[in-house]
């Protein structure tokens, strides 16, 4: 079954990328288009039709700049305001619990990815209770690997997740397919300690054998949450194109201090 609906995190500061700047970091235009304007047009590309982004600090900028994209109007997209955004993104996801359905995905703002990514896990059949994570298991290639949320699985599904775990085997892409498990986690945690993160949810949906991960090969994703990873996806996006599915004539995942020169150019 086509999952049709997305939850996207645009709630946070950004304060890496951008230190109390005019915009906030999901409108930050990379390759002259906003983060948050590329990611909704991937989704759509793929079957998405219903969107919630859940806002908090700048919100009412991205709200408005949401409303003025002519080019979403196949997307029906909602608003819901975290006024708690300098908690974990874990309170972001619950405050959008209500448009969980039985299978949606969910984003963060700031991670962008080709269609190719969204395809893999569209692709993939879940039970009603599983939730799935996008990870990438070509880690060599992961850009700034040192701040990467680390994954360790097991064949079928997630054993740990963390920046700082001492074992892993892959990344997190920051694209997930969630069922109302984890939302259930979630509030687990809430109600417990005040506060939740993603992970939190992860991690006992993990240990409860409910969540599973989809390995998304060749697909192009990358955290755009610092200057440097800033101008390593607009790089990108000239090698690859605007979809970034193209194929390029040096490795298209660098190391922080490896950056592809300016001159590079893309090859079809």
């Amino acid at each position: 079954m086509t999952t049709t609906r997305a939850i996207l995190l645009a709630a946070g500061r950004g304060s890496r990328l951008v230190d109390d700047g005019p915009l906030p970091k999901p409108l930050i235009p990379v390759g002259g288009e906003p983060l948050l304007s590329r990611i909704l047009r991937t989704l759509g590309s793929e079957g998405v039709k219903e969107a919630a982004v859940v806002t908090g600090y700048k919100g009412h900028l991205i709200e408005e700049a949401v409303r003025s994209w002519k080019h979403l109007g196949h997307m029906d997209v909602h608003f819901v305001r975290n006024e708690d955004w300098r908690k974990s993104n874990g309170v972001s996801v619950l405050k959008a619990k209500d448009f969980v359905n039985d299978h949606t995905f969910l984003s963060m703002s700031d991670h962008l990815f080709s269609p190719g990514l969204v395809r893999a896990l569209q692709n993939r059949p879940l039970s009603g209770d599983s939730s799935l994570l996008g990870v990438d298991r070509k880690i060599d290639r992961v850009f700034d690997l040192d701040d990467a949320t680390k994954v360790l699985c097991n064949g079928v599904g997630i054993l740990n997740i963390g920046k700082q775990i001492p074992a892993y085997d892959a990344i997190d892409t920051g694209l997930f397919k969630i069922s109302p498990s984890l939302i259930d986690s979630l509030y687990q945690v809430y109600s417990e300690k005040g506060d939740c993160s993603l992970s939190n949810g992860v991690e006992d949906l993990s240990q409860r054998g409910l969540m599973e991960y989809c390995d998304v090969g060749d697909a192009f994703w990358v955290d755009v949450d610092t200057p440097e990873a800033h101008r390593y996806a607009e790089i990108m996006l000239r090698l690859l194109g605007d979809r970034l599915e193209g194929r390029t004539i040096i490795p298209m995942y660098a190391a922080p201090h490896q950056f592809v020169p300016e001159s590079a150019t893309a090859m079809n």
